[in-house]
């Protein structure tokens, strides 16, 4: 069998899904197959920089458009049949719509992850965005590439339930959704020589959108202040965004700029470092469709607080603390009963790795080459 992997989701600037496309080739490489793989790209100076990054040596072909441009919907298609490629795997929603029938196998299969569905979930969850702002093209697509995929990888139970309900899979389809969770890096261990900060230090990774509830961390934080240990700090972690200005100007309000550190982009080994340090990591997102952070924190041994939304408690499970999504007086009293009550933040600690074992590159391999070899079955 030869499996054609869309690595085009890899970006000069690494995003989380081109993050998870390198994971998923790493692990595969891995893993003994019989099959032929074949990696596709559109710029050849990132697929030399990817196989140099990943070690992976696996062939690759560079195509001569996008994902996004009409040549990929009109010759990709063309393309795979060409190189006798039997399955395609997008590591994210694009597909090339015309190459693949409607509910029913073409001569190329087709595996699609969908990571999740949160601008169908939450219509505001990020209201500038272009899904957002041009959400009929978006949802009617998600539906057309749920009914054209022989198989729909998704990373939790939780999205699995809502592809399901929301791009309107009939009952005898349904089974074609597959739960395969993300891997994290093994560089995600504890360190026991790199030492928590004095004072202590809040933690959030991710970005500003709506729906990942930073100002209410903000408010929290505001709220907790005073009963948490002298000089205590919040640290926010990602990519800053003037469309969503609510956290900074939230804190500048409550008088918190001097007791907290706002960075952007930081490299793999600041983050690692980021980990090990805080006293505790904080995920207050009203929707994730894994929530990577909690995971990448729990397997560095570092107390996670979390709201018990979507796939946030399947991921966590006993590893964190859990508050209902949207309660701030929730989620100030956790912060105080993390960073002042020393046994529990030792039970998290060790908690957290043997939780996040459960989650490698090995295992998300694995699983996402069974979808594969479960498309030819009794074919």
């Amino acid at each position: 069998m030869k499996i054609a992997i869309d690595c085009r989701w890899i970006f000069a600037e690494t995003s989380g899904i081109g993050q998870h496309t390198k994971q998923l080739i790493q692990g595969l490489q891995g893993l003994e197959s019989p099959h032929e793989w074949l990696l596709l790209f559109d710029d050849t100076d990132l697929a030399e920089r990817v196989a140099e990054e990943t070690g992976c040596n696996m062939p690759r072909a560079v195509l001569p458009f996008g994902l996004f441009s009409m040549r990929n919907q009109l010759q990709l298609p063309g393309f795979l049949r060409r190189e006798g490629v039997d399955v395609y795997h997008s590591t994210n929603y694009m597909m090339p719509l015309r190459g693949f029938p409607r509910h029913r196998a073409g001569r190329v299969r087709s595996v699609i992850t969908i990571h999740d569905l949160i601008p169908m979930v939450f219509r505001d969850h990020a209201p500038k965005s272009r899904k957002s702002r041009l959400y009929p093209v978006y949802a009617g697509l998600m539906r057309q590439v749920a009914a054209r995929a022989d198989a729909i990888v998704t990373v939790s139970k939780s999205s699995a339930e809502d592809i399901a309900r929301l791009l309107r899979l009939p009952e005898w389809e349904r089974d074609k959704i597959r739960v395969v969770y993300n891997g994290i890096h093994p560089r995600y261990t504890p360190d026991p020589d790199t030492p928590r900060m004095k004072p202590p230090e809040i933690l959030y990774v991710g970005r500003l959108d709506p729906y990942k509830n930073v100002p209410q961390l903000v408010a929290a934080f505001g709220q907790a202040v005073k009963k948490l240990p002298p000089d205590t700090r919040l640290r926010i972690i990602g990519p800053p965004d003037e469309r969503y200005p609510e956290a900074m100007a939230l804190a500048r309000q409550l008088e918190l700029f001097p007791r907290m550190d706002w960075e952007g982009h930081v490299s793999d080994q600041t983050l690692l470092e980021a980990y090990r340090r805080a006293s505790v990591l904080v995920l207050p997102s009203l929707y994730e469709g894994f929530g990577l952070p909690v995971a990448e924190a729990m397997a560095c041994g570092t107390p996670v607080i979390c709201s018990k939304a979507s796939s946030l408690p399947e991921v966590a499970g006993d590893a964190a603390v859990t508050v209902p999504p949207g309660d701030l007086r929730a989620l100030s009293d956790a912060l105080v009963e993390v960073l002042t009550t020393p046994a529990l933040a030792k039970k998290l600690a060790e908690a957290g790795p043997p939780r996040a074992a459960n989650f490698t590159y090995e295992n998300m391999a694995r699983e996402t080459l069974a979808v594969y070899n479960s498309l030819f079955i009794n074919t």
